[in-house]
């Protein structure tokens, strides 16, 4: 179903082309109906745009890209050997986008409140060391990070990264799922009074770990596979 629909600047639209292969008309046939459509003013400008596409010869044939309100509109109209089936995938493909974007909405949402619940943590270490006579250094926050990913994914970042094959400059949580950024966030906020209250790293860690096995599945990273399987 992934093939029939696909995204243009976040817009999820359906081709004239895939259209008259899903209902079993000429495509040419398809191109009147629409033309159609728009001379009538029953399609308006934001429900499709003019594109092309390859035909089996490889050459540039104009096509029209229709939006999923343009579809449901122009739907009743072209008729076809195979109209039923085909309009049947088609909206399936529309609704199966509309939810995969939904999830993605969700996972973006916990991914930057994750980035942004990073920054106190952070803070918290500094004031923490300064309060020693001594400065934060760059180990200190990976210690801590690996700390919590350890508890949520059962691997350090590293390992993460080396398992899922990420580069350094991507970011882990780009490829975590929702519950694991939001166990993850939960930790974060946890260790940042945890390390305001002054407790050392191993009555955090132990804390930590007790909040998140009585909040979540764990490790987490088992979810990840099923996920991915």
């Amino acid at each position: 179903m992934k093939h029939l629909i696909k995204v243009v600047k976040g817009t999820p639209v359906v081709s004239t082309e895939v259209i008259a292969t899903e209902f079993g008309r000429r495509h040419d046939n398809v191109m009147q109906n629409i033309r159609s459509l728009i001379e009538t003013g029953h399609l308006g400008v934001l429900d499709f745009k003019e594109s092309s596409y390859l035909n089996k010869q490889n050459k540039s044939q104009p096509c029209f890209e229709l939006t999923e309100r343009g579809f449901l509109i122009a739907m009743p109209f072209i008729g076809g050997d195979k109209a039923r089936d085909g309009q049947v995938r088609l909206v399936d493909g529309f609704i199966s986008y509309r939810e995969k974007a939904k999830q993605e909405a969700a996972i973006q949402a916990e991914r930057d409140l994750a980035r942004v619940e990073y920054r106190p943590m952070t803070n918290a270490i500094k004031s923490s060391r300064e309060s020693e006579g001594k400065e934060a250094e760059h180990y200190h926050f990976s210690n801590e990070a690996n700390m919590i990913n350890r508890i949520v994914l059962g691997v350090t970042s590293a390992k993460f990264r080396k398992d899922n094959d990420i580069g350094k400059a991507e970011a882990i949580r780009d490829y975590l799922t929702a519950e694991q950024i939001r166990a993850i966030t939960e930790l974060q906020r946890a260790d940042t009074v945890f390390i305001n209250m002054g407790w050392d790293y191993d009555k955090r860690k132990a804390e930590l770990t007790t909040m998140f096995e009585r909040n979540h599945r764990q490790p987490l990273i088992e979810e990840q596979h099923r996920l991915a399987a």
